[in-house]
């Protein structure tokens, strides 16, 4: 129970606990020490673990990924060697490392979270780690809180104030999505009765906070959940839109700057990197040309990437390895080619089985979480297409782990032992 706190507190506390040289600086984070603790706790009640995983069907197929991708770091290995890069395949170890860590926090998680109580008791954290977070960053956009990085940071990412979170747009941008759509989830579900001011703050706090980010991809997946929403649930929508624009009334009336704040962000960030304004108010949009206004390179790197494959259709079946970009250099921003080129159409199709499995879970006993389950998974599908943010890069931090926290949190009423009904298998 104490690691399951410790890791969730560290999905939002990236800040490095302990430093080391080893390929220029390099850091070890709270889930670096608290993941050694669950890796002991697995193997100590591996047999029960193992049992228990087998009726969690998501977990099960990510472990699968999981053992492909550890293998494939073999491939790794001998590129690291041939090429004289010894340190990459210890990196890219790591990065491992943290996947695995991740994947036992969520089956651990989903053992304790069969108790109400302890549910309970994750879902307030979550909520109060969600509004304190917002607030550092509010408060760093004001100039009340310094950046938290280091000066590497401060120069790699022009000093992106991102509060205790990575200082990638993504980061902050990704883990406010998918803290306001969990907020939303358990606003909308009264079974756990979590104190409902708590929920607004948090709903308020992640949606600002999501604003301010900056990060398109994050808009984009905000985007996709809305629509979703609206299909699924319209009545409630419009309910939650009735309550989210009275928080906007009330902010505008005590604290107008923050929404300044918000529309010179949408302005630097959207409207000054299209090409024609016009578009947008005449309503002829240019899919393509919005694209490579608001891609970032995207569009060009997916491009050379799907050339780059094609010429060498050896590396499709399996990959080069796990986070094996020695010959390319550089992520497609794009998971599914990044996915092929490291652990190839093998890794990609137990990646997508993964994520598909999430959408054919039957949650009968809470409408609203599997709405949200649907809606975030869809989200980070639609997302993935121009990003890595569900996977473990170094400038990704926590967001995997945190993605599935959300979704163990969100599977929890099929897993309720209680007497209202018997625990499924599958």
């Amino acid at each position: 129970m104490i690691c399951i706190l410790l890791m969730l507190v560290s999905y939002f506390y990236n800040l490095p606990v302990f430093n080391y040289s080893l390929k220029g600086s390099n850091e070890l984070r709270l889930y670096d020490f608290v993941g050694a603790l669950l890796f002991f706790s697995y193997y100590q009640n591996k047999r029960i673990v193992d049992l228990h995983l087998k009726r969690r069907l998501f977990l099960y197929r990510l472990k699968t990924f999981l053992i492909w991708g550890t293998v494939s770091l073999l491939f790794t290995g001998i590129f690291s060697l041939v090429m004289k890069r010894p340190l990459w395949v210890l990196q890219s170890g790591l990065y491992v490392y943290h996947f695995w860590i991740f994947f036992l926090a969520a089956v651990f998680l989903s053992i304790l979270i069969e108790d109400r109580k302890k549910l309970k008791t994750f879902v307030t954290l979550l909520m109060i780690l969600i509004i304190v977070e917002s607030i550092v960053v509010l408060l760093q956009n004001f100039g009340l809180i310094p950046f938290l990085w280091n000066n590497t940071y401060k120069r790699a990412y022009l000093g992106f104030l991102s509060g205790t979170l990575g200082p990638n747009k993504i980061v902050l941008g990704m883990t406010m999505l998918m803290s306001f759509i969990l907020s939303v989830a358990f606003f909308l579900d009264n079974r756990l009765k979590v104190n409902k001011l708590l929920l607004i703050g948090a709903i308020g706090a992640s949606l600002l906070a999501l604003a301010i980010s900056g990060s398109r991809t994050s808009y984009l997946g905000l985007g996709v959940f809305f629509a979703y929403f609206f299909y699924k649930q319209t009545g409630k929508f419009l309910y939650l839109a009735g309550i989210m624009g009275v928080l906007l009334v009330i902010m505008m009336s005590y604290n107008p700057e923050i929404i300044d704040k918000i529309m010179l962000t949408f302005d630097n960030r959207i409207f000054n990197k299209i090409s024609d304004p016009t578009v947008l108010s005449e309503g002829n949009v240019d899919v393509g040309q919005l694209y490579e206004d608001l891609g970032a390179g995207r569009k060009n790197l997916s491009l050379m990437y799907i050339e780059y494959l094609l010429s060498n259709p050896y590396i499709i079946p399996l990959g080069l390895g796990f986070n094996n970009r020695l010959i390319v250099e550089s992520s497609a921003h794009n998971i599914y080619l990044s996915l092929i080129n490291e652990v190839g159409i093998l890794g990609l199709i137990l990646y997508m089985r993964w994520m598909i499995s999430y959408l054919y879970l039957s949650i009968k006993r809470s409408k609203y979480l599997k709405m949200a389950l649907n809606g975030l998974v869809l989200s980070m599908m639609v997302t993935l297409f121009f990003g890595e943010h569900i996977y473990v890069y170094r400038p990704l931090f926590g967001l995997t782990g945190l993605f599935l926290f959300a979704t163990t949190l969100l599977t929890s009423p099929r897993y309720f032992k209680d007497n209202e009904t018997k625990v499924p298998r599958a």
